[in-house]
């Protein structure tokens, strides 16, 4: 490197390519901590993924520190001035170590959401919980990523020292310079829209890879970038309104009479149905022996399958990688189909049909519990705009009589067992009818569990089997204090989960695999066990219980009632692309994936003009605030 020479555009070039390497080695990072997520198809997706990272890692070089550029191509006299030379080494030094530390960060995170750090990661940080406690658990626990990543880092701090401009003591504004000022922000401009084309958009990772692969083509600096100042939503029109509303239409209508169901009884309720809902954290299909055909010995939820003998088992799938989004689905029938969560987005009402919303005019009492903090991601906010009559979370549990010192995990909340112990005794209170919603959170990293049980779960492949078995028989203690409450007999218990945990094996890492969550139903009227191989997604649940309870309410919801549709599917946001999982007409058992990526469609052409119909219909609702029926 040039550590003598006063060729400004020498240097320029040589601080530039430091960081594109940087950049590369991160990538490298990236992929190798994830490689059991991503698998290239042979040689030419291996080449497409090698362009791309060049093509994205220009883009982002070049977009990133384009401030840092221009302040070194002005052909003024000030720049070898000693305060110009700080501010331009500041912007250069501090927005690319963001970039580095966001990709190093994603190398950990993004096994477990699957998704790239965007603009969200600012909001995130607000109200994610206890980060003084959390970021050094994870530097322990992930230390290959900030191992390597703080080398890659320190490596380019030490070259970039290296690079040095020598001082001028005279200088002359030379003609040309005024054309290396022209020619340097051509070719930047030309880096950062990608070449000679349209601007590069994130979804033109595609080109050059599987859209599930697009993490390992873009960068996690570039997508922060690109979001932070991009709409957070676009208008889409693939096809007329009146063909939108033919494929689907989000507009729902509860039957309000009853049909042939083996989820419904026989004889209809003397009373309004309780329903009881409870949302496990991170709970995976994988981790259940229901659905994996695991035996006794093999199984780490031997209370939930042995329920599941007297439940009715769905395909259950979240539309969401991130609790957030998992649980507004769920109780909003409204998926998350961008990079902000879409009760953060600037196009939400202030109020949101849910399930509460639909309950509470039929005279129910209503109430989420959360055994976390108090603010955690602001479910405390979302469950009293979408009608909550209580939340209960860490602050409650703590005013309890019965709660002690050590039921507390020291980082997320209340261990599952006390905490579900609690749910049992508040629930008893309510007055009938109810709907008791409980998320519990023992089983989040950092996977902790009472000092009583440890040694008694073993990990396993992942430190996460040892709380789902925890979880299990927290449930099944749960269970057994229910059953001796009046109210039990007439309580309807469905059993999913906020997302799908960390994938541990290739069944569980593609399109379809890494969104299976468990759909239990459990009705204790009509314990009948039955599999059904309908694909049913959150957003499905809220018309689904408005039919189940007979009610003619009308909701907007993204999903369907399991009476009205003999076929499921489920759809999510990925990276920069949209994907449907559908039951096969021929087959239920297997699934058909489709997948749109800007304009380019993967699938069967039907299956990808309906899902086109729901996008259309999704953006419509929500950047015009069409979300509660009239």
């Amino acid at each position: 490197m040039d550590k003598k020479g006063n060729n400004t555009y020498i240097y320029l070039l040589h601080k530039l390519l430091l960081a594109f390497v940087s950049l590369l080695a991160m990538q490298v990072l990236f992929f190798v901590a994830n490689s059991h997520i991503f698998r290239p198809d042979g040689i030419y997706e291996w080449v497409g993924i090698i362009w791309g990272n060049i093509i994205f890692g220009l883009a982002t070089v070049f977009t990133v520190l384009l401030p840092f550029i221009v302040l070194m191509l002005l052909p003024i006299k000030e720049r070898w001035k000693r305060w110009y030379r700080i501010l331009s080494e500041t912007l250069y030094l501090l927005p690319w170590l963001v970039v580095l530390v966001a990709k190093g960060a994603d190398s950990a995170y993004f096994q477990y959401t699957y998704r790239m750090l965007s603009n969200e990661i600012f909001t995130y940080l607000g109200n994610s919980g206890p980060m003084d406690k959390l970021i050094p658990h994870f530097m322990v626990n992930y230390w290959y990523a900030f191992v390597f990543g703080i080398i890659i880092i320190i490596a380019f701090l030490i070259l970039n020292r290296r690079i040095h401009l020598a001082q001028r003591n005279q200088y002359t504004v030379w003609s040309n310079e005024w054309i290396g000022l022209v020619a340097g922000l051509l070719i930047t401009f030309f880096f950062m829209r990608g070449g000679f084309g349209s601007l590069i958009q994130l979804t033109d990772a595609s080109h050059y890879c599987q859209p599930k692969n697009i993490p390992v083509v873009s960068n996690s600096g570039y997508n922060i970038l690109r979001t932070l100042f991009e709409p957070q939503l676009e208008a889409k029109e693939y096809m007329s309104q009146a063909e939108a509303d033919r494929l689907f239409t989000p507009a729902f209508r509860g039957m309000g009479s009853p049909v042939a169901d083996t989820l419904v009884v026989d004889t209809l309720p003397q009373r309004p149905k309780n329903i009881v809902l409870i949302i496990v954290e991170s709970f995976g299909q994988e981790y259940s022996g229901t659905y994996n055909h695991q035996t006794n010995a093999d199984t780490r939820t031997p209370f939930l399958d042995s329920l599941a003998n007297y439940s009715t088992v769905y395909q259950g799938r979240a539309n969401g990688k991130r609790s957030i989004e998992g649980i507004t689905a769920i109780l909003t029938g409204i998926p998350t189909l961008m990079n902000v969560p879409f009760v953060n987005c600037t196009y939400r009402n202030d109020s949101i049909a849910g399930i509460p919303t639909v309950l509470n005019r039929h005279g129910y009492h209503t109430a989420f519990f959360h055994g976390s903090h108090n603010g955690v991601m602001d479910f405390d906010k979302v469950c009293k705009r979408i009608g909550f009559h209580e939340y209960l979370g860490l602050n409650e549990f703590q005013a309890d009589n019965k709660s002690k010192e050590t039921d507390f995990d020291n980082v997320w909340g209340v261990y599952d067992e006390p905490f579900l112990q609690y749910v049992v005794r508040h629930t008893s209170t309510f007055t009938e009818p109810f709907l008791t919603t409980v998320f519990t959170v023992t089983s989040h990293d950092p996977f902790p569990l009472p000092e009583q049980y440890k040694g008694q779960f073993l990990e396993g492949k992942h430190p996460i089997l040892k709380c789902v078995e925890y979880m299990d028989n927290s449930l099944r203690h749960f269970f057994a204090e229910a059953r001796k409450q009046p109210w039990f007999d007439n309580t309807l218990f469905i059993i999913t989960a906020d997302h799908s945990g960390p994938g541990l094996s290739p069944e569980y890492l593609d399109y379809d695999g890494s969104y299976r969550i468990p759909m239990i139903v459990y009705n204790p009227q009509n314990p009948v066990g039955r599999v059904d191989q309908r694909i049913v997604q959150q957003t499905d649940i809220l018309p689904s219980l408005i039919d189940r309870l007979e009610f003619d309410d009308r909701v907007v919801a993204f999903g369907q009632s399991i009476k009205q549709q003999p076929q499921g599917w489920q759809i999510y946001f990925g990276n920069d692309f949209f994907c449907m999982v559908s039951n096969n007409p021929d087959d239920p058992s297997k699934h058909d994936i489709t997948v749109l990526c800007g304009q380019m469609g993967y699938g069967d052409p039907e299956n990808i003009r309906f899902l086109k119909a729901v996008l259309q219909q999704y953006f419509n609702r929500v950047m015009n605030n069409k979300l509660i029926d009239q």
